[in-house]
């Protein structure tokens, strides 16, 4: 977590990024539009995820911090679900 902001236990800061990874991800795939560029994109959107893991780690406490451990659990689907398809 990020001493930014110490009340919050850094949770602006896992928003922004959340944010910020989102805009770059989009950017990339637009830049990649066009048949056959799935796996690509793929690869793109699960290197993001495992970045989301780092903001939102295996500590994230769902009593204590149940938005962030919802996160958790929709990135850790995302992913599997990508590497099923073959992102991997």
């Amino acid at each position: 977590m990020s001493a930014d902001n110490p009340e919050d236990g850094g949770r602006t800061d896992r928003w922004q990024s959340v944010v910020m990874g989102a805009f770059r991800l989009d950017e990339s795939l637009g830049s990649q539009e066009g048949p056959g560029e799935g796996s690509e994109a793929a690869a793109h959107a699960l290197r993001y995820l495992e970045g989301l893991l780092e903001v939102f780690p295996p500590s994230v406490d769902p009593l204590e911090d149940f938005e962030g451990y919802a996160v958790r659990r929709m990135i850790l689907a995302l992913r599997r679900a990508l590497e099923q398809q073959g992102g991997r």
